[in-house]
């Protein structure tokens, strides 16, 4: 368990920081939204999952169903956030279910199909067609972020 007052570790922590099980950035956003959020009793149930960094965005996962509550009462520390760690920061609900997973890093942009295309070398691609276009740069990170965290190929096409 990590100290989120102080920011150290207990030794099952530290071990797993040196086996690499959970990261440095895991544990700086651990505390940071430890310190930020214990005033806020709306916040007490919203479990951070875990973090990583794609291009200049920090990417925070959320279990499912904590998003929603964690972005009602938890907008200004995402503010805080971006000055702290001076970059991006994008909060996502993790799911186990492909589709969902890809709709909230797509979202607001709705995700009309997804298919799943085997490539006669024996890769396959997911195709995501969205029902609206989004910015590319959105579209870019929201790619990188399948392919970092689900190993997932993502083509995006839209409704014509």
């Amino acid at each position: 368990m990590i100290c989120q007052l102080t920011g150290s570790l207990c030794s099952s922590c530290e071990s797993k920081l040196t086996e690499g099980t959970i990261s440095r950035l895991d544990v700086d956003i651990s505390v940071h939204l430890a310190r930020e959020t214990k005033n806020t009793k709306e916040l007490d149930r919203v479990r951070f999952l875990y973090a990583l960094y794609v291009d200049d965005y920090i990417i925070l996962f959320f279990r499912r169903g904590d998003l929603a509550k964690f972005l009602a009462h938890g907008k200004g520390i995402l503010r805080e956030m971006r000055k702290k760690f001076r970059t991006n920061v994008l909060a996502v609900e993790y799911h186990p279910n492909l589709r969902e997973f890809l709709e909230g890093i797509f979202y607001p942009t709705p995700v009309t199909a997804l298919n799943v295309i085997w490539l006669p070398d024996g890769t396959r691609e997911t195709r995501v067609i969205l029902g609206r276009r989004a910015h590319h740069k959105k579209i870019g990170i929201a790619t990188k972020i399948a392919k970092k965290v689900r190993n997932v190929d993502v083509k995006v096409e839209y409704i014509s």
